[in-house]
C-alpha cells in the first residue's frame, strides 16, 4: 500500500476573522479619543460659563454702583467677585481633568 497523505484545504478565513484583535485594538483606542476630546471640550465650555459669570456678576455690581458696566468695582467687591470665578474654575477641573 502506498503512503497517502490527505491535504485538506482550509477555507480562508474572512477579514474580520483574521483581524479581530487589531480591529477591537484600533476601535478601543477611536473610543478613548472620543472620551478625552468630549471631556477637554466640556472642560472648555465649563470655564467659558466661569468667565461668562465672572462678567456677569461684576457688570451687575457695576450696575448696582449705578455706574456704567467694566467699571472700576470697590477692592472688597471684587476680590469677592475673583474668589468666586476661581472656585467655580476649579470645580470645572476637578470635574472634567483626567488629573
Amino acid at each position: 500500500m502506498s503512503d497517502q497523505t490527505s491535504v485538506t484545504k482550509e477555507k480562508p478565513k474572512s477579514f474580520f476573522a483574521a483581524n479581530w484583535n487589531k480591529l477591537l485594538f484600533v476601535a478601543l483606542a477611536v473610543i478613548l479619543l472620543m472620551i478625552y476630546f468630549n471631556r477637554e471640550s466640556s472642560l472648555d465650555a465649563c470655564i467659558e460659563q466661569a468667565r461668562l459669570g465672572y462678567l456677569e456678576d461684576w457688570n451687575f455690581q457695576c450696575k448696582q454702583a449705578k455706574k456704567e458696566p467694566d467699571c472700576s468695582l470697590p477692592r472688597f467687591t471684587s476680590i469677592h467677585i475673583e474668589e468666586a470665578r476661581e472656585k467655580m474654575v476649579s470645580q470645572c477641573i476637578s470635574r472634567y481633568s483626567f488629573k
